[in-house]
């Protein structure tokens, strides 16, 4: 039985069903806490194959066991206190990477990254806590000068610290979900020559009478590590001059582009450029092999025929989003909406505390605006959440894992 075998040994053996040989297998029982989620845990490793894998499924279903809900085992891991919340996120995001920067980052994360800057944050907003609270007990000495300037740092220093980290979740969600990038221009501007040279492959249809491209196309890459979806639309004309269907491709476009993280504006180089750069549109200059751009005109050169320009335009893509660290963005950084959230409330909660401090108001205030901080940044890790919450978080997972 189960109960004879050796703890992490695995055993040698067959599958059987009503008398039917199905699977050799290796058998792995992993007795808790010594497991992922701290509770008794068996493993069946059987061969590849989707047919396969289904047949043992079916199996040991048969025999009592049932389908995990989505993210169900590391949920266990994180109640039974073998992970913290922000390292269950990063596995949630292993299992989604689409590139290997995502993969870095989120492998960063499970390996505790962010949950233990958070801790030291935690600590040091417990510590601050307690000198305050030392002060309440003993009014008569009061604080001096140089306590209270110290106490202000400690916490203006905290706030900085958070914020930092919160600010960095621009540069996580796009290492984390890839760029978004859509190419507008004028009819016949070459948007879909660059699109096919920047993707490697023909995907949009290159021809010389305008208006070929009617809605948009779309195409997965990966450059340096991060994934990229690039987008080509309608090319755009007065809407006197288009036909009803080209009309609304137009359209089309134009609201795919403002759900992306850039627009690239392309424009022939001998072209007189009518519109400005943004922080969301990068002006490209195309067909640089038939004219050359005026000096100190705006733009990247490039051409789809020669292949110039593109990897200074692609390097040019990723630390626009990135805002320049398209090389150094991993590690610590913030890779989901409800970690940053949590980080801004506690920097401002903390900078308020500072702000009390300073002007020696009373300690009572000040410990209350510390609480609030340190529960902010407790629910990053997941000391203080509720099911509700916990519940919405798992339900990401597409897999039982």
């Amino acid at each position: 039985g189960v109960e004879s075998l050796r703890d992490r040994y695995f055993a040698y053996g067959h599958v059987q069903q009503d008398g039917r040989r199905l699977d050799e297998v290796l058998f792995v029982l992993m007795r808790g806490p010594r497991s992922f989620t701290g509770e008794d845990v068996a493993e069946i490793h059987g061969h590849g194959g989707a047919a396969n894998v289904a047949e043992l499924l079916r199996c040991v279903i048969a025999a009592g066991a049932r389908h995990a809900d989505p993210g169900e085992f590391t949920r266990r891991a994180f109640e039974n206190h073998r992970i913290d919340l922000t390292r269950a996120e990063a596995i949630a995001d292993i299992v989604n990477a689409s590139s290997a920067k995502a993969l870095r980052v989120a492998q960063e994360q499970l390996a505790g990254s962010l949950g233990d800057v958070v801790n030291t944050l935690i600590s040091g907003v417990v510590e601050l806590t307690a000198e305050i609270e030392a002060g309440i007990d003993f009014p008569e000495d009061g604080l001096s000068e140089i306590e209270r300037t110290k106490q202000t740092k400690q916490a203006n220093d905290a706030a900085q610290h958070c914020l930092d980290l919160a600010a960095s979740f621009g540069v996580g969600r796009v290492l984390r979900d890839g760029v978004d990038v859509v190419l507008r221009g004028a009819v016949n501007a070459g948007k879909s020559s660059l699109f096919n040279a920047l993707v490697g492959r023909e995907r949009s249809i290159v021809a010389s009478n305008a208006g070929t491209t009617r809605d948009y196309v779309e195409a997965q890459v990966v450059w340096d590590g991060m994934a990229v979806t690039l987008v080509d639309t309608a090319g755009i004309r007065a809407s006197s001059e288009a036909e009803s269907i080209e009309g609304q491709g137009i359209e089309m476009g134009a609201a795919r582009a403002e759900q992306a993280d850039l627009e690239l504006f392309v424009i022939s180089s001998g072209e007189a450029v009518k519109t400005d750069e943004s922080e969301r549109m990068m002006i490209v200059r195309s067909k640089c092999d038939l004219a050359a751009m005026a000096d100190g005109a705006p733009g990247i050169a490039t051409s789809a025929k020669e292949g110039t320009g593109l990897e200074e335009l692609k390097k040019a893509i990723l630390d626009r989003v990135t805002g320049g660290a398209s090389e150094s963005a991993e590690g610590c950084v913030v890779t989901n909406e409800r970690q940053r959230f949590r980080l801004e409330s506690a920097g401002g909660f903390l900078t308020a505390a500072a702000g009390l401090v300073e002007r020696n108001a009373p300690a009572e205030l000040t410990i209350v605006e510390l609480n609030a901080a340190r529960n902010c940044l407790a629910e990053i890790t997941g000391e203080d959440v509720g099911d509700e919450m916990l519940d919405a978080l798992f339900a990401r997972f597409c897999i039982g894992k």
